[in-house]
């Protein structure tokens, strides 16, 4: 890892500056590589190539992610800032952030993953903690 806190083979180190549509003190805000049919799909990741963060520097992430959705989602009732429990790099820490859009490639995915829904115009903020479950023994096919 390098003194700036990168790691020269980590794609999200390397992302363009061009690209960077945010940037804050300790944070950097992109749109997806690809956006699997959503209008819009963010990453707010961190500039340190960290796999994990301590409690606060999560809630301030957090803090910056409902800001963020708030403005780039208000087309929207409700959308997500996901889990990374399909994350491409699995090392460097970051949050996705879309709609909810049920015609998405991605929906499937969207209901497997671990997600904060929030909902536009001051409704509620709750935790999706999907459990798949097993096929019924014996059930036929």
């Amino acid at each position: 890892m390098s003194q700036d806190g990168k790691q020269a083979d980590c794609p999200l180190c390397n992302i363009p500056d061009k690209e960077v549509l945010e940037e804050y003190a300790r944070w950097k805000l992109v749109r997806t590589k690809t956006m699997k049919g959503h209008r819009e799909r963010l990453m707010l990741l961190s500039k340190e190539h960290v796999k994990s963060l301590d409690e606060q520097s999560v809630g301030e992430a957090y803090l910056h992610l409902m800001r963020i959705g708030s403005r780039f989602f208000s087309y929207v009732k409700q959308w997500a800032i996901f889990e990374p429990a399909y994350a491409t790099v699995q090392d460097h820490w970051h949050r996705i952030i879309s709609d909810l859009d049920s015609k998405a490639q991605d929906y499937e995915q969207i209901l497997k993953t671990p997600r904060t829904i929030v909902s536009n115009n001051g409704g509620p903020i709750y935790r999706v903690e999907p459990v798949e479950k097993p096929a019924a023994e014996g059930a036929g096919v």
